[in-house]
């Protein structure tokens, strides 16, 4: 799981960078850019923190309803026929009765992370760990414009950042890079909304229908009967099929 301090200092080592540079970039552009690090490092912390909650919350997106369940050091996504699960030791993913697991041998969620949950939730489905990367890798891009609203999802208080205007300024716009997105995040660190737009034109978008504290344990286990094969990496199978 990503380590929200770390995040946090890494989003304060980046402001301070830019401050040290201000002579160069110029004072109207150092000041924005320290607004928009300071108030996408708040997300930054909100997210890292549901890393310690225990909960179950059900996703809308433009495709499907998907589920995602966490109890530390477990998680689940979960779909009508296929699911995810990541637990210290393995990763297992079913289609519905058969399944592959894989020893879980990455620290944090990666690329490979985030193809592995598109192929169970679909390309419109993140995580709270996936979304947290983005909203950590925008703060750090100078001339990113941030607005915030508050908004209740699903029952849930939340904060909200409209971020546009992101591109590096060094490599330039990429297609599949986030060219805008919108994030809500409770309280407590849970994302109740995410939508955005790449600067290919796609768009991806999910919002909070449901929450409760409570987990099933069974989320965390291969549906019953279901046939499983030990695998050594379960991306490169999941990419290969």
């Amino acid at each position: 799981m990503t380590n929200p301090h770390r995040t946090t200092v890494r989003v304060a080592t980046v402001t301070a960078a830019v401050v040290l540079g201000g002579f160069t970039l110029g004072c109207g552009l150092v000041q924005n850019a320290v607004d928009t690090a300071n108030t996408l490092g708040e997300f930054s912390d909100r997210l890292g923190r549901s890393a310690e909650l225990t909960y179950t919350a059900t996703y809308q997106t433009d495709d499907a309803t998907v589920t995602f369940v966490q109890q530390p050091p477990n998680s689940a996504v979960l779909s009508a026929n296929s699911r995810l699960i990541s637990t210290p030791t393995a990763m297992i993913m079913c289609d519905r009765s058969e399944c592959q697991q894989a020893p879980n041998t990455a620290a944090v969620a990666g690329p490979a992370d985030a193809n592995l949950v598109s192929a169970v939730g679909g390309a419109g489905f993140l995580t709270p760990e996936l979304a947290l990367g983005l909203v950590a890798a925008a703060a750090i891009v100078p001339g990113t414009d941030v607005s915030t609203s508050e908004r209740e999802i699903a029952g849930q208080d939340s904060l909200c950042a409209d971020v546009d205007g992101i591109e590096d300024p060094e490599a330039g716009a990429q297609p599949g890079d986030m060219k805008s997105f919108s994030v809500c995040v409770t309280e407590t660190g849970l994302l109740s909304s995410f939508s955005g737009e790449t600067h290919s034109g796609d768009r991806t978008r999910i919002e909070l229908v449901s929450y409760s504290d409570k987990v099933d344990p069974a989320a965390f286990a291969p549906p019953k009967g279901a046939k499983v094969v030990d695998v050594t990496d379960l991306a490169a199978q999941a990419i290969g099929n």
